[in-house]
């Protein structure tokens, strides 16, 4: 026992044996500790339900998740180390590892943070994950974060980095002002990935232009118009103009000017808006808003009709009127009210007599 206590005393590179037994100690236990303290942390915050800050939750679970075996053992080991009597040259590379160990895993979790941000900015509309504009505004961020973690980590071991940000920016100003319109274009493909003012299979409506997005590119922006030819439009000038998107549209209102004869009975006015809310209630896609008698007109009683299509995605407006037009004139043919023979639509009662022609067939003249 007593030779074993020597042995343990005696001291190799500047360090007994205990003191290396306790850093191999050391590293062992944190090499086993920091996965399981990594993984109970990641399964405590997947089974919480979370009511105020869903978002920086989930952004925690990817982050540990994102944490990487080798950055574990280069802690472990960083800190084992530390324990020994180390020569100054030794201690300074591992200094300088931990360093490359940190800001590498502090790029993988800026990674992590950007694909988290821009995934709950895109969406989960169909096809937005793997627009251009996505991938473009994907690759930047990325590009951004690893440019900051190694330019952290020369300045963290001793670089100068001053001339080297100055010669960067005045190469990128050289090189923005070369092709400015195209990186004008593709700054707005970034805005519109960003911002969505509009996406694929929306409807547009822009000066006399009206068409349904096909493709969302770096460059430009393409639309099936209502005559089906193509339009291609850059991003940059697209979004300079006003656009009226009715792709997002929750409600559609359409108005119709209705005219009765002047020879309309007093009671068939009266009953008139019932018969029109009635007709519009059937409709499957539709909210009746009002039907009001303006006043007389150049050929009769002017009525202003007003519904919603309350599901212009799936049953468009133009279809929904004519299923009003339909149900309309099923309503008036009950209520024995026809169009009239001329004019824009004017409408007027219908005679028995003329309704029904048989009835006087033997009447005398």
């Amino acid at each position: 026992m007593q030779d074993l206590g020597k042995l343990a005393l005696r001291t190799y590179f500047g360090n007994s044996l205990e003191r290396y037994a306790e850093a191999v100690l050391i590293f062992l236990v944190l090499l086993t500790v920091l996965p399981f303290v990594r993984l109970a942390l990641s399964r405590r915050l997947h089974r919480l339900e979370p009511h105020q800050s869903p978002t920086a939750l989930e952004l925690t679970i990817g982050l540990l998740d994102h944490t990487t075996r080798i950055f574990i053992l280069a802690v472990s080991a960083y800190v084992a180390l530390k324990t020994l009597e180390l020569p100054p040259r030794a201690d300074h590379v591992i200094d300088l590892l931990i360093t490359i160990a940190f800001w590498i895993q502090a790029a993988l979790w800026g990674m992590q943070a950007a694909r988290f941000i821009i995934a709950r900015r895109v969406g989960t509309r169909a096809g937005a994950e793997h627009l251009p504009t996505t991938a473009i505004l994907r690759f930047v961020s990325i590009l951004l974060v690893w440019a900051l973690a190694v330019l952290m980590l020369l300045a963290n071991l001793g670089v100068n980095i001053t001339a080297l940000v100055t010669s960067l920016g005045i190469g990128g100003v050289a090189f923005a002002l070369a092709i400015q319109n195209v990186l004008g274009d593709i700054l707005a493909s970034l805005a519109i990935a960003w911002d969505k003012p509009f996406g694929l299979g929306d409807e547009l409506r822009f000066g006399d232009v009206i068409g349904t997005v096909e493709h969302i590119g770096i460059k430009s922006t393409r639309l099936r118009s209502i005559n089906g030819e193509q339009i291609i439009i850059s991003n940059s000038q697209l979004l300079t103009l006003q656009i009226r998107n009715f792709g997002r549209a929750r409600e559609e209102r359409t108005t119709l000017t209705l005219t009765l004869a002047f020879d309309t009975a007093p009671d068939t006015l009266q009953d008139f808006p019932a018969l029109v809310e009635r007709a519009v209630h059937n409709l499957p896609a539709a909210r009746f808003d009002h039907c009001v008698l303006l006043g007389l007109g150049g050929s009769g009683f002017d009525f202003e009709v007003s519904f919603f299509d309350t599901n212009p995605g799936k049953t468009p407006l133009n279809e929904l009127r004519q299923q009003f037009t339909m149900r309309l004139l099923a309503e008036l043919h009950a209520a024995g009210i026809a169009f009239a023979a001329a004019g824009s639509p004017v409408l007027s009662r219908v005679h028995p007599a003329a309704a029904n022609p048989g009835t006087n067939a033997g009447a005398p003249a």
